[in-house]
């Protein structure tokens, strides 16, 4: 929860961690979209340059997990600040996993660069990705602004990244039983889908860290999971083996 303190400087040293959370969010948003973009496009330089500039996350990463450290270690603080820095630890955490999850789908993209997917999957792969770009985006801003409406907004939007997400497994899942020539391909791109979902994940966990911030407390009701894909039954090529 936002407050002024006696020490100034505390609170420039809390802006300043707020800041750097932001630049660690906003590499990590730009990286994501950056290898969605690169299985899309077949782009395999792009995915090769967001396999490297993963390794900028991670310094980001210990870059800002050292001054939250040493801001605890000079200011000791306690209740509502306490859980400020310690949930700005975790929205660290979270950037990181988009950061990987990000890699991986570059490093994926460059395997199946080529594969001649269906239009319509092509076109569900854009719309999930576009709205777990949003989500992370819109939940750093909350996070950076103590925007707790427009948190609660985006924790509640997971559902529809999750149902996209049900819905397009089951539809490459199909394609995989018409098409045996791909399937190489669309398991691959099965894992992809299933990283974009998990990117809606963690900027639900940020919106959630992002009300703790502004509010003191985490959102009383449970987040509940409604992606199916776990459900489905795995008989793809069942019909090979008789």
């Amino acid at each position: 929860m936002t407050k002024n303190h006696i020490v100034k400087a505390f609170d420039e040293e809390l802006g300043e961690l707020t800041t750097l959370i932001g630049s660690m969010g906003s590499l990590a948003a730009m990286l994501f979209d950056e290898a969605v973009q690169a299985l899309s496009q077949s782009n395999i330089g792009m995915a090769l340059n967001v396999i490297v500039q993963d390794q900028q996350i991670d310094a980001l990463k210990r870059k800002v997990t050292d001054r939250a450290a040493l801001v605890i270690t000079r200011r000791q603080p306690v209740a509502g600040d306490l859980d400020e820095i310690l949930a700005g630890f975790k929205i660290i955490e979270d950037l990181e996993r988009i950061g990987d999850l990000a890699k991986n789908i570059a490093k994926r993209a460059t395997v199946i660069a080529g594969e001649p997917f269906p239009l319509d999957i092509a076109e569900d792969v854009e719309r999930l990705s576009g709205l777990a770009s949003t989500q992370v985006r819109q939940g750093l801003d909350a996070y950076v602004s103590r925007n707790v409406e427009q948190a609660l907004i985006i924790r509640q939007q997971d559902v529809a990244i999750d149902k996209l997400h049900t819905a397009l497994f089951k539809k490459i899942l199909a394609r995989m039983t018409e098409d045996h020539a791909h399937v190489a391909g669309f398991v691959h791109l099965l894992f992809c889908v299933k990283n974009i979902e998990r990117v809606g994940d963690h900027a639900a966990n940020i919106a959630e860290a992002a009300c703790l911030v502004a509010t003191g407390v985490l959102p009383a009701d449970e987040r509940l999971a409604h992606d199916g894909s776990s459900t489905t039954p795995p008989d793809i090529g069942s019909r090979d083996h008789s």
